[in-house]
């Protein structure tokens, strides 16, 4: 009787949609002995709804204590709910092609988080049969709504995590994907992750945004870098309004949403190629963005400067914002050191891909040299939004707080 309740038990969770566990309420009553005999034995495991939300998954590992899982049987408190252990699952020898459904189908929890080579998102990013939804610390993978009627071997990642090497933090990005996702795609998709699969899985960890939101159900005050710098040219516009005069940049972008440029995100694949074309996306967002006629027009306690110079020639817009900047802005500051410096240096990275036909190449200190740029051109900005913010009438002018603190701010 008691192999039968234990086989009762395996069939269930391994033929169930989602791997459940067998409800206790669907055996006799008189069967609690031996079902305490097999938690003994480490043949099967108890979930009750007063340990988790919800036991009919095995969502997290827990360490309950076998007394603890017997009383929960003998009282049936709640909802119980039986499971194999991972111990008997792996000693049926089960099989299948597709790897991360072994896993599921060997007990492992559903909301694992398994580590990869973060360049395995790179391959979703430049193909145009699927869309990435990007939110710096996590994300998903869809398929672009022109193929959504072909088979695309059903890659769909509902969510991934940006993780990182313990030891070598954001220097080492990889990626973090709950088990029962990985376990849902088809088996050619499986066998392409497999082959990012880090080896030393304990090596890594994924970010706390990624962990607190989805795990534990938290809100995340935390913002990335990239989405401050855009909050910062829409109120640096607001600002430019209330002034009288036009908007320092002709656009602005939204932030907080995947309807940002293409390019203007972390590099997940560190070569030249992918660096510069972030570096070339962020100069048409910044410095190619910046109004002239912000420059040129009067307004109260603000002085014009000349749209030529002395040889009758259009300056360009950085030579433009310096010269307007230091007839405007009284200061001990060094306006070039602080503002203009981190920006001439964006167009001189530019100048390489933009001129020169160069050599691609993998560069692991890409991304270090993406994560200086991004910060120096965000302190940049934001150094003009507060030198804007003591204009007469401007401290009226709506900032998100975080702005304001400057905390919460991350480079993930």
């Amino acid at each position: 009787m008691k192999e039968k309740i234990l086989t009762e038990i395996t069939n269930y969770y391994l033929q169930s949609r989602d791997f459940n566990g067998l409800p206790l309420r669907q055996l006799d009553n008189d069967q609690e002995d031996l079902i305490c005999e097999l938690i003994d034995e480490g043949k099967i495991e108890v979930l009750s709804s007063n340990f988790v939300l919800n036991p009919y998954i095995k969502s997290l590992k827990l360490d309950i204590d076998k007394e603890e899982q017997k009383r929960a049987v003998k009282d049936r408190a709640g909802s119980v709910v039986l499971y194999p252990t991972e111990k008997h699952l792996k000693s049926m020898n089960l099989f299948t092609e597709k790897p991360f459904t072994k896993m599921l189908m060997e007990g492992k929890e559903q909301l694992d988080i398994l580590f990869f080579d973060i360049e395995i998102l790179e391959s979703y990013f430049q193909n145009p049969k699927y869309t990435v939804f990007s939110f710096d610390y996590r994300g998903s993978i869809v398929t672009s709504d022109d193929f959504v009627n072909e088979d695309l071997e059903g890659e769909y990642i509902k969510d991934f995590g940006i993780g990182y090497h313990k030891k070598k933090g954001n220097q080492e990005r990889v990626v973090g994907v709950f088990l029962r996702d990985l376990a849902e795609l088809s088996l050619n998709a499986q066998l392409k992750w497999k082959i990012n699969y880090l080896e030393k899985q304990e090596d890594y960890c994924i970010n706390s945004g990624f962990y607190d939101n989805l795990i534990l159900g938290k809100w995340i005050d935390e913002v990335s870098i990239y989405d401050a710098l855009l909050d910062e040219m829409k109120v640096i516009n607001s600002m430019c309004n209330n002034m009288g005069i036009p908007n320092l940049f002709r656009k602005t972008f939204e932030p907080h949403t995947a309807e940002k440029p293409e390019d203007y995100r972390m590099i997940f694949l560190p070569t030249l190629k992918n660096y510069y074309a972030f570096i070339l996306c962020l100069e048409k967002m910044i410095i190619h963005n910046i109004n002239h006629k912000t420059f040129t027009t009067t307004a109260t306690y603000i002085r014009p400067v000349d749209r030529k110079n002395e040889e009758g020639k259009p300056k360009g817009s950085l030579v433009m914002l310096e010269e307007w900047l230091k007839k405007n802005i009284i200061t001990n500051e060094n306006l070039d050191e602080l503002i203009i410096n981190p920006l001439k240096a964006i167009r001189k990275i530019r100048q390489v891909p933009a001129h020169e036909i160069y050599s691609n190449k993998y560069d692991k200190s890409l991304i270090k040299r993406q994560n200086e740029v991004i910060l120096e051109t965000y302190r940049a900005i934001r150094s003009i939004r507060l030198f804007f913010a003591n204009y007469p009438g401007n401290k009226d002018i709506k900032i998100p707080k975080y702005l304001i603190t400057g905390e919460n701010i991350r480079i993930y």
